[in-house]
């Protein structure tokens, strides 16, 4: 996960503030202080409701201090307020790793090939693909073999033989 510092973006589209804040923001995500770094980013989305680079980073800071739900709003931010590929991209491979560590693997899948189909080179985006790929038909391959055991075990109910209950009293008119 990469933090964006401005990709040569027009700077003049920014508030002062904003982009104050940002620089702050990075600041403190290099310095690895990322309650800072998501404060700062917040700020500067105060001061810019739609910058991009704000959400970008400030998914980046909430994915390291494990609010993926949240980074993965973030992401959705960015993309929703950029018109940059290359921003979506990441942004889109980004939402792929916080969904995979929540083992959320169909929207995990679906970030990743988002990714894949803005920059079909993305070796990483491919491999991360593939891993969660696997993982899923594992998923289904364990839930199957459950399906099987609890079918398994009625069957196995349903053949045995019901109790019945035993009766030891002789009955009067026997011998």
């Amino acid at each position: 996960i990469a933090v964006l510092f401005f990709m040569g973006l027009s700077l003049s589209s920014f508030s002062q503030n904003a982009k104050s804040a940002i620089i702050k923001g990075n600041k403190a995500y290099k310095a690895n202080n990322y309650e800072a770094a998501e404060d700062q980013y917040r700020d500067a989305l105060k001061n810019s409701e739609n910058n991009f680079t704000a959400d970008y980073n400030l998914g980046n800071a909430l994915y390291k201090t494990n609010k993926t739900d949240e980074a993965v709003k973030s992401y959705d931010n960015a993309i929703a307020n950029t018109t940059d590929s290359s921003v979506k991209q990441k942004a889109f491979y980004n939402k792929g790793v916080a969904y995979q560590k929540e083992k959320k693997l169909p929207d995990c899948i679906s970030a990743y090939k988002s990714a894949l189909l803005l920059n079909p080179n993305d070796e990483d985006a491919r491999q991360n693909l593939q891993r969660a790929l696997k993982e899923e038909e594992k998923q289904k391959q364990n839930q199957q073999q459950k399906q099987n055991q609890n079918q398994n075990q009625q069957n196995k109910k349903k053949q045995q033989p019901k109790d019945q209950p035993q009766n030891n009293q002789q009955k009067n008119n026997e011998p």
